[in-house]
Order: C-alpha cells, then structure tokens, then sequence
C-alpha cells in the first residue's frame, strides 16, 4: 500500500488531539441525556469496538459473492468483465457464498466461526418497500422518510456515523452514535483525561460527542509531543521557552475573563491528555530493538495495517489508562472505484485482509480477542451493475464483523439477488434490509449499553421491528 502524505496526517492528528472543550451547549445536552441514562460506573470487564471505515463505498457486492448455480449465473450475467470468476472464490463453511480471492485470512476466520458477515445494510429512516421508494422516486413528497442526499458520498457518511443530517435535529449540535455512547459511559472510566473514543481517523464524526473531546492520534508513534511548548534536550532554549509558558498559564484566574479560562484549562487539559498517552505507549516500545513489544509481525507498508498497531498498543495499556471501555476510529480510503476497478478493488481487499489478520493475532498474544470487536462499515455500496470498467454509488452493502464474542460462520439478514428487476433492486442499487442503526444497536448492546438507552444512541431505531441483528454472542 502507498503511504499517506505524512505531513497532512501528523496535522489532522495534532488538531485531533488538541481539540478543545465541549460547548456550553453541549454540557447542556449531556446534562439532559445523562439525566435519562442508566449507571455505567461499576462495569468489572474491559470491551472494545474497533470500528474500520472503508472511504469511497466498497463493492460489496464482489467481496462476498453467491455460489449456488443460478445465482452466480445471474451476478456473472451483470457483472460482466469485472464478475470474480467461480472457481477462484474462497467457499464460505455453511453459507452458498463465497469471498473475493483476495480474502484468504478472512476467509479462515469466517470458517472457524470468528467473523459473520450481515448483508445489505444501509443508511435507513424507517423501513422502505421497493414500491415506496419507486413511487417516491416518480412522485416525490413526503410519503416516506429518507436519508438527505442518497448516493453523495459526504451526506451517507456523515449519516452513517451520525443518525442524522448535517445537524442533530433541532439543537444545532451534531454527534456521532460512539460520541453519544461515550457520553453515557464517560463514568466507566476512571482517567479524566483519555477519553473512550480514539481516533486515528482525523477529526470522527462517529466519534463526536456533547461532553465527550475525541482522542486523536497518528500510526507512527500515537501522539506528537506538544509543539514546542513543552520540557525537552533540545534545542537549548526548550526548556526555558516551556518554563516561560507554564508561567503564563498559572497567572492569577482572578483577571481572565471565561473566555481565557477556557483557553487554559483546554490547554492544561491537552498537555495532561499528552504526558498520559505519551507514557502509556512507552509501555509497549522496545526501545533497545526500535519496535514495540508484539511478537506478531504486521506489514508496515498497509496504512490500515499500522493504523491498527497503534489501536494495540492502546489496547495494552487500557488498564493503565484507566479505561474499561475503548472505542477507535480507523479507516482506508480508495474504494470509490468508478474506473479500474479490476485492479484497484482486489488490492485494497487484500489490504484489508492482511491488517485484519494481524490485528486480531495481536489481540490473541494479549489474550484479549474475547473483548474486542472489530467492524467494517463504508458509506454505501455500488451499484449492481458496471459502467464499463467500474462501478458507481449504490446504496445497501455487506459488513464483516470479527472477533470471538461474534456468532460467526453465518450471513445475518436475507442476501440479496444480484439480478436488475429483482425485489431488491430499486433501479441499479440495492434497496437496504437492515439499517445501519439496528447493525449499530447490537454491537452497542455487547458493549454494554441498556436497552433503556439504546434509543438515546440511535433515534430511528424505534422505526424497525428488530433490535438485534443477533451477531454478537
């Protein structure tokens, strides 16, 4: 895989991690949900969701393909050119399903019962029929509620993460559904300065939250120091220059107007968060050998790959940390695969293939792969058919959960037919089955959020008749 600019990362990194305190508002609205929320203080076990964000919307539709006669007929009918031949498909245990050739890893923890797969999720309202959505399409009006702007790659992910459209509704405050669980759950941990949501993602828009500031760090070495404003060797005037600085912060509060306070304590507040992880993640370095202390390799090359190894080193020291619940954000771009698809989609599969695997083996040195799930999610999925090299935006997709707290080795939900015309195709796209917040809701519930809470995290869950996709154990 071809590095990111390291420049433009150390930057989003930086501003991740010095994001300053919630607003007033926000107070408000935590203040109002904790209200309603349910005690998360006593939890005595340590989980973690490992969300992977696949930027662009992944052609699903090639990464788990059908295997039983007339199916694979009718998806090579319409696939054409960039349909995966039959007899490289890697077999599925128990399911007439197949993964892209690119897939072995995952393709051995499906069969071993580590991973599931939950078929044609997407961003959903309420439920919708095909005929409603048609009538929609040809008439318009109110008749059915969707989400803003399907098929733009900005407003699905936004509304993937979020719930909602570019604001949340009414108070002018958005949130992601991590960042509203963190808020609930802010009182399981016992650090006041590392938060439950990390990102190595940039600023996360899942990860936003009223009360909760995001953690935001980069795949080389976590956290950057603080800018030059901190105890160091070197250059000779560092130390000066931080002594003039800390002085400068402890002037007499009595002068500051709220504004300058709150400049301070943010900044406090950072160099805090900074020193806590900075000392963590020595915990996890060899330094003698210049790597860190896993035993199992990993491809520093797979941006995913690298990204992942720091979610490791995080995980080991989440006790340190004093975290019994974690949440990261990572993702790997690329999937917008409008043109060469042939040559691009096989490889990012094989990228994520091969950071899955090392991640989850990491977990297993730490004997922790019972409390840590990881799953996939991508804005939308593409269309049935090609454009000639490519494929375009659609809109229900396949997700791959992983880890052994998954009910694994099955395919949640009612495949769809790969055929135009079929009761799942609302003209070149795949009409969704399963919204992305009932997938959400029941990796939310292992996690530990109460039923009584659930819908504070997802607001249209109400909408469906099921709560619980079933995947998680």
């Amino acid at each position: 895989m071809k590095k990111t600019n390291l420049g433009r990362r150390r930057f989003l990194g930086n501003m991740a991690g010095a994001s300053l305190a919630a607003s007033p508002l926000g107070m408000l609205l935590s203040m109002r949900n904790a209200m309603a929320a349910d005690d998360y203080s006593n939890f005595s076990d340590y989980k973690a969701l490992v969300c992977v964000f696949l930027h662009g919307g992944n052609d699903a539709i090639n990464m788990m393909v059908p295997t039983e006669t007339s199916a694979y007929a009718a998806y090579a009918n319409l696939r054409g050119s960039l349909a995966v031949n039959k007899n490289e498909l890697l077999p599925l245990n128990g399911v007439s399903h197949g993964f892209h050739p690119a897939m072995p890893r995952l393709q051995e923890y499906f069969n071993q019962g580590k991973l599931a797969l939950v078929s044609n999720v997407g961003n959903l309202i309420e439920p919708v029929s095909k005929q409603q959505y048609l009538d929609w399409e040809q008439n318009g009006g109110d008749s059915i509620k969707l989400p803003p702007e399907l098929f733009s790659h900005n407003d699905q992910s936004f509304f993937w993460q979020t719930s909602y459209g570019a604001t949340t509704s009414g108070s002018g405050v958005s949130s992601g559904w991590a960042g509203r669980m963190a808020d609930l759950m802010a009182a399981s941990n016992s650090n006041p300065y590392v938060p439950i949501t990390i990102t190595l993602d940039g600023h996360s828009p899942w990860e936003t939250a009223a009360a909760t500031s995001q953690l935001g760090l980069n795949y080389w070495d976590g956290v950057s120091g603080f800018e030059g404003l901190q105890a160091d060797d070197w250059p000779p005037w560092a130390n000066d220059r931080n002594a003039t600085w800390a002085q400068l912060l402890a002037q007499s509060g009595n002068s500051r107007n709220a504004l300058e306070k709150q400049i301070v304590e943010a900044i406090q507040r950072t160099r805090s968060r900074v020193s806590e992880v900075k000392t963590a993640l020595a915990h996890t370095w060899d330094e003698p050998n210049n790597k860190d202390i896993f035993q199992t390799t990993y491809n520093s090359e797979n941006e995913l790959a690298a990204q992942l190894r720091m979610v490791a080193r995080m995980i080991y020291n989440h006790a340190d940390l004093g975290q019994k619940r974690q949440i990261f954000a990572v993702s790997i771009g690329g999937w917008d695969t409008h043109g060469s698809q042939a040559g691009i989609h096989p490889q990012l599969l094989a990228a994520l293939d091969e950071a899955l695997d090392s991640f989850y083996k990491t977990l297993v040195e730490m004997d922790l792969q019972q409390q840590v799930t990881t799953f996939t999610s991508s804005e939308f999925g593409r269309t049935l058919g090609v454009n000639g090299d490519g494929t375009d935006h659609g809109w229900g997709t396949h997700l791959m959960v992983m880890g052994d707290a998954v009910t694994g080795q099955q395919i949640y939900g009612d495949p769809p037919v790969i055929e135009l015309d079929s009761p799942d195709d609302i003209g070149n796209a795949l009409l969704p089955r399963l919204s992305t917040e009932q997938y959400g809701a029941t990796l939310a519930r292992w996690f530990g959020i109460t039923e009584a809470d659930l819908d504070l995290v997802f607001p249209n869950l109400g909408n469906f008749s099921s709560r619980n996709i079933g995947f998680m154990s």
